[in-house]
């Protein structure tokens, strides 16, 4: 469990992918209501792949960590195969256990990465709801 913990505190104190990216495609930025954790997310989508990924953003190392441990699994995924990431694929990513209280923290990322490939398609975005409903299944 610690290894974990670690890794989180690792990405946390140096995240992946924290710049902007130039050429971006799409931008797109959500927060956590609950405690003020906020993240920006670019990405460039070239022929239905992320071929960069970029964010800025604040908040607890849980938000901060996960944003970071996100985007660099999403870097070449398909967007089709990226817009199925689950809360559980997020809880793996994690690999630490989450309390109620915690989940919005530790799915701030996976929301936006979801809101910000719908916002490519012209879709509605997923709300907080939708997204933690998907953790019960």
């Amino acid at each position: 469990m610690n290894l974990y913990a670690e890794n989180i505190l690792e990405h946390h104190r140096h995240p992946r992918c924290k710049s902007p990216i130039a050429d971006r495609t799409i931008e797109h930025s959500e927060n956590n209501p609950a405690c003020g954790d906020a993240i920006t997310l670019e990405l460039k989508i070239e022929k239905g792949e992320i071929t960069a990924a970029g964010w800025n953003g604040s908040g607890c190392a849980l938000s901060q960590a996960g944003i970071s441990m996100l985007l660099e699994k999403i870097s070449g995924m398909s967007v089709k195969d990226a817009g199925q990431l689950s809360p559980k694929d997020m809880r793996s990513l994690l690999g630490v256990p989450l309390t109620t209280r915690r989940l919005q923290c530790a799915f701030l990322p996976l929301l936006a990465l979801h809101n910000a490939l719908r916002k490519s398609k012209g879709e509605p975005p997923e709300t907080w709801p939708e997204l933690l409903e998907q953790d019960q299944e």
